[in-house]
């Protein structure tokens, strides 16, 4: 307790250099802090933005479709399947899809374009799949339009094609039949040319299935959950909840594994970054504590003249620079969590954006989390107990005499 009052007086005796000092470990723990919260969230924004527009955080699929995906490799959504869904506590909610391909005919102008058979209520949820059409209307909005599709950007400049057009669709059926109908289109979706949306033509469900023959079967089924970061429990036990052998149930980080697997390697390239910054605390960390030490020796040297042990002395300066490095970051939690929000609301904009793993970057933005603020709070106060033991060490052991004619 001793030890403890002796160092916050010498905190308060020493104003300039205190505040010298902890400003130096505040500016150190706000810069790591700040960086941890763009690593992550960058990478929390990538997987949002990848999960909310398309994949979805779990899917369902016939066993082995992901490897080679097929129009033959199907399943029927069951009222078991739709129950057992519907009553999981981590979906918030799953939609239906249809794939396939179709050669698409527009007076003299064709080409091949791949489907995506949706249920329009249930993909909104799902996904953003409504603020993805540009011009028109959305699939629900189509009151009276038979077959109503909305068309791909880039399918749309190929075929020269309008609102309210109609295209003849020839492809193949699930029982072997050709597969042939008209379709109007109601909306065009996507941004540019190179978007994924725009080189696909979205259709209702149930035009899909009796255009391809599939009766009530269907590829795939999405899944919304609560936290993307539970997606790999949540697809265990979404298995065992299901227990069909025919049935595959995986995460987004398999879905997406190219994306995935280029967003792993990304991050252990950005860890030798916070490395180095890391470093740089460690850095800033040490030479205030030597600074702060290295001025007291003759404080120090008058002690251990007067008869103080050596392990008080050690003692007190440990616990100063702790308490010092404690309140530093304490002030600097108030500079880290407003700057780390305000980047999470106001990110830093690309220009021009790039394209990662398939998903277009506009911005990058902050994150506030626990790991974000407390885990350099931990660093820099473990930093400064360790650093300290030198000094404290080389004070304690010191010769008085020599220690107070060094100053």
């Amino acid at each position: 307790m001793l030890t403890l009052r002796l160092a916050f007086r010498n905190l308060l005796r020493h104003k300039s250099r205190s505040l010298l000092c902890g400003l130096s470990m505040m500016g150190a723990y706000v810069l790591f802090s700040i960086s941890l919260g763009f690593s992550d969230g960058s990478y929390g924004g990538l997987i949002r933005m990848l999960t909310d527009t398309h994949s979805g955080h779990v899917q369902i699929h016939q066993k082995d479709y992901l490897e080679a995906p097929s129009l033959f490799r199907n399943f029927k959504l069951t009222a078991e399947i739709n129950s057992q869904l519907t009553a999981h506590p981590e979906v918030l909610a799953w939609t239906p899809r249809i794939f396939s391909a179709a050669l698409i005919f527009r007076e003299n102008k064709s080409t091949i374009a791949r489907l995506m058979a949706i249920d329009p209520e249930r993909e909104a949820q799902v996904t953003t799949m409504r603020e993805k059409v540009q011009s028109g209307v959305y699939l629900t909005e189509a009151v009276g339009v038979i077959n109503p599709i909305l068309l791909g950007l880039q399918l749309q400049k190929l075929i020269q094609a309008k609102l309210g057009d109609e295209l003849i669709f020839i492809g193949q059926g699930a029982d072997g039949s050709i597969a042939n109908d008209l379709f109007t289109v109601v909306g065009i979706v996507g941004k540019s040319s190179t978007d994924t949306e725009s080189r696909r033509i979205y259709m209702t469900l149930e035009s899909a299935q009796e255009f391809l023959s599939l009766g009530e079967r269907i590829h795939e089924v999405t899944l919304r959950l609560q936290n993307y970061a539970k997606a790999r429990s949540a697809a265990i036990n979404l298995q065992e909840i299901l227990n069909n052998e025919q049935l595959d149930v995986q995460p987004w980080q398999v879905v997406e594994e190219q994306f995935y697997k280029a967003m792993q390697a990304d991050q252990q390239g950005n860890w030798i970054t916070q490395a180095v910054i890391m470093l740089i605390v460690g850095l800033v960390v040490l030479i205030t504590v030597l600074v702060n030490v290295f001025e007291r020796r003759h404080e120090y040297g008058l002690l251990l003249a007067l008869g103080t042990p050596p392990v008080f002395i050690f003692r007190s300066v440990i616990v100063e620079m702790t308490m010092l490095s404690s309140l530093s970051v304490f002030v600097g939690l108030f500079f880290s969590f407003s700057l780390n929000l305000y980047f999470s609301v106001d990110g830093i904009a690309i220009e021009p954006p790039m394209e990662y793993g398939g998903v277009l970057f506009s911005d990058i933005i902050s994150e506030v989390s626990l790991f974000v603020l407390f885990v350099p709070a931990v660093f820099t106060i473990a930093v400064a107990f360790v650093v300290a033991f030198f000094p404290a060490a080389k004070s304690a052991l010191a010769v008085p005499i020599e220690a107070m004619r060094g100053n």
